[in-house]
C-alpha cells in the first residue's frame, strides 16, 4: 500500500515487518494507521509495511479468535 486512500477500517492486512495479520482501526494521518492483532495493543504502523491479508492468513487469524471450549 502506499497510502491510506485505500486502507479500509475493520479489514485484515498483513504487517510485512511484524509477520502478523493485523486489523486497521483507523487512520493516523495519510503515511500511518492504527491497527490491533489478537493479544497485542493498539499500534500505529507505515501503511508501506501493509499488504492486504489472503484467504489462508485470513482463516488463521480467525481461528485465533475462536473460544477453545
Amino acid at each position: 500500500m502506499k497510502n491510506t486512500k485505500n486502507i479500509r477500517n475493520g479489514s485484515l492486512y498483513f504487517n510485512k515487518r511484524s509477520k502478523r495479520v493485523e486489523r486497521v482501526l483507523g487512520k493516523v494521518n495519510s503515511a500511518r494507521v492504527w491497527t490491533a492483532s489478537h493479544e497485542k495493543g493498539a499500534a500505529d504502523v507505515r501503511v508501506k509495511d501493509l499488504r492486504m491479508a489472503q484467504g489462508a492468513e485470513v482463516e488463521a487469524y480467525l481461528e485465533e479468535s475462536v473460544p477453545a471450549l
